[in-house]
């Protein structure tokens, strides 16, 4: 627990810091959706929601950035027996590359912390025993359609290093995959 604080006061220092003169700060929302790779989980996928900040620092003037990032994600997924949603508060930590000012890609990994975890328990099929890993490490690619105003349309796919599970007959699956659409308004 000491870690993930030092971790998020570390990324949400570089966040509001003002160092360079250069940085700009954004917002970014949208549409989640999720599931887990494996037969564990069906092909349905789940809809949910992320936000957040997030500070483009730059590497090389016009082209190159890292952008940190602090977000909220809804995530989750489907199995016969029930729904399972999966909150996070993940860190992803990008190289962003602006290939011209319009169209710019971006690639990283992706620190995530669960903070919630809710299925169905009026379910007599769930165990409760059941139970999912606090640390999500992943990776993040992403395009965006930079538009004028400082508004911008992105897409991202985030696929995860670990199994979702904490029981270990599920390590070999279970690895979370998440589609992002969204917005982001830079300013």
């Amino acid at each position: 627990m000491r870690s993930l604080k030092i971790l998020l006061l570390s990324a949400f220092m570089v966040l509001v810091s003002n160092t360079l003169s250069a940085q700009k700060m954004g917002i970014r929302a949208g549409v989640n959706l999720s599931t887990i790779s494996g037969d564990y989980a069906n092909s349905i996928n789940q809809t949910g929601y992320y936000a957040g900040i997030y500070k483009e620092i730059p590497l090389v003037k016009s082209l190159l950035f890292i952008q940190p990032e602090i977000q909220y994600s809804s995530q989750g997924f489907s199995n016969d027996i029930a729904d399972y949603k999966l909150d996070y508060i993940t860190v992803p930590v990008l190289a962003k590359v602006y290939v011209v000012k319009l169209l710019s890609f971006e690639t990283g990994p992706q620190f995530g912390f669960k903070i919630n975890d809710k299925s169905d328990p009026n379910n007599p099929l769930i165990d409760p025993d059941f139970d999912f890993e606090t640390f999500d490490p992943a990776w993040a690619f992403g395009a965006s359609l930079n538009l004028p105003f400082g508004l911008s349309i992105n897409s991202r796919f985030i696929s995860s290093f670990n199994s979702v599970f904490k029981d270990a007959n599920y390590n070999d699956q279970g690895k979370s995959q998440v589609f992002q659409v969204g917005a982001a308004f830079q300013f």
